[in-house]
């Protein structure tokens, strides 16, 4: 099965079975097709630019 790169696009193959039959990534960056694609994404959330919403605490809310 292939997958597109969530940065750049481009088609990478997801999986392959090895010697054993078991099965395993083709890419030591998957899902990412390269180092750099992968770097790009990890700069994007230590800049904040990814979030996971949360919602406050009733404490925090009565400050």
């Amino acid at each position: 099965m292939e997958f597109k790169c969530p940065k750049c696009g481009k088609v990478t193959p997801s999986t392959c079975t090895n010697k054993d039959g078991k099965k395993q990534f083709n890419s030591k960056f998957f899902p990412f097709c390269s180092q750099r694609c992968k770097l790009i994404d990890m700069g994007a959330w230590f800049d904040g630019d990814y979030s996971i919403p949360t919602k406050d605490s009733d404490q925090e809310q009565d400050i």
